[in-house]
């Protein structure tokens, strides 16, 4: 059975991870105080966006007194639930075929721990460039033409991106691409919350990135600001095809101009997507809201919710501009790659890369 097959070889190569692994709450607690800073800013925030969402929460019962609007069919979650399935079944299947590949392939740089590591992924990264570049086709065909999807990635019609608020999009194919997307990022979520620590380093990183995703599929699907989610979805995906596929192939690539071209694309595609549309969005959010509307003093803590957390969200995109940038400057003065982002969480921070 593929799932069987693949797991003897997950297990194998985590085995040595087991033993230096520790619980997620055990190492918090005992701990804090010696993490490295970032982390320790990182977990605080985590933990105080609970009661921001809580709070968040509260509000949803004023949206919801408006009974004369399109909104979301709660039966459509079906499709949550086939998008967990097939993603985490095709994710079983991908890291089946690609396993030794990648293994056999590998920079001999890595070694021990941090072999194993990369290896594991690696193997995600190639999934999350199929899956990407999927998604990002598929949004691109059916909400091309519609009002509220940006001329700059490549919108025919756009006027707003709240377009037709406090309704619903009212496009077929919203809840269907809505829900697998959604069941995406809880799938990641998960896993990170369950088997992160064993694999990731920068958990708290990605931790609170994922929740913050999770967080913003979820209000804006009660607030009925889909448009906004889809938005903000496209933008991740497009740099993030490029982003899984450079990663993965300056670990396993033989062309050194191939490395340096698919940075440069990672860069381009980022800046632009993240750096550059994302705040425009932020702002046509801020500027042409529904304020005029009827139904504004019962929706207007959709507007509140939505651009709070793309703020913070547009904040860790700069974070992590800035490690882009480092390599970039590593690529483009010194002439080779040294990945200073996933490279500080193992051995090679102190040794010289190829």
């Amino acid at each position: 059975m593929i799932s069987n097959n693949f797991q003897s070889k997950k297990t194998a190569a985590s085995s040595k991870m087991d033993q230096q692994n520790i619980s997620l709450w055990g190492k918090f607690g005992s701990n804090f105080l010696t993490m490295k800073p970032f982390s320790n800013i990182l977990s605080l925030l985590f933990y105080l966006s609970f009661p921001c969402i809580a709070w968040m929460s509260f509000n949803i019962s004023n949206s919801q007194k408006e009974k004369n609007l399109r909104r979301f069919d709660w039966t459509d979650l079906k499709w949550l639930i086939v998008g967990l399935i097939l993603i985490h079944i095709t994710k079983e299947i991908n890291g089946y075929l690609v396993f030794d590949y990648v293994a056999n392939s590998l920079d001999k740089k890595y070694v021990g721990l941090d072999r194993q590591l990369r290896v594991q992924k690696i193997v995600k990264w190639i999934y999350d460039t199929f899956y990407y570049s999927v998604a990002t086709i598929f949004a691109y065909i059916v909400f091309k033409d519609e009002k509220w999807f940006p001329t700059q990635l490549g919108g025919t019609q756009f006027t707003e991106t709240m377009y037709d608020f406090p309704n619903m999009p009212d496009n077929p194919w919203v809840p269907f691409y809505y829900m697998i997307q959604t069941a995406s990022h809880i799938h990641a979520l998960l896993l990170l919350m369950f088997h992160g620590t064993k694999i990731e380093l920068k958990y708290w990183e990605y931790l609170l990135h994922h929740f913050l995703a999770v967080s913003l599929l979820y209000f804006s699907t009660i607030y009925n600001c889909e448009s906004i989610g889809v938005v903000v979805l496209v933008l991740h995906d497009i740099s993030d095809i490029f982003l899984a596929y450079g990663r993965t192939y300056a670990d396993i690539g033989k062309n050194k101009i191939l490395v340096y071209v698919s940075f440069s694309a990672i860069q381009i595609s980022w800046l632009y997507t993240r750096v550059y549309v994302f705040p425009i969005k932020i702002y046509d959010i801020i500027v042409n809201h529904p304020g005029f509307s009827l139904y504004w003093e019962n929706t207007k803590h959709a507007l509140y919710n939505q651009v709070g957390l793309m703020i913070v969200l547009f904040g860790m995109h700069i974070y992590w501009t800035i490690f882009m940038i480092k390599v970039g400057i590593g690529i483009f003065s010194a002439g080779k790659y040294k990945n200073v982002y996933d490279n500080r969480e193992n051995k090679l921070d102190n040794k010289k890369e190829n």
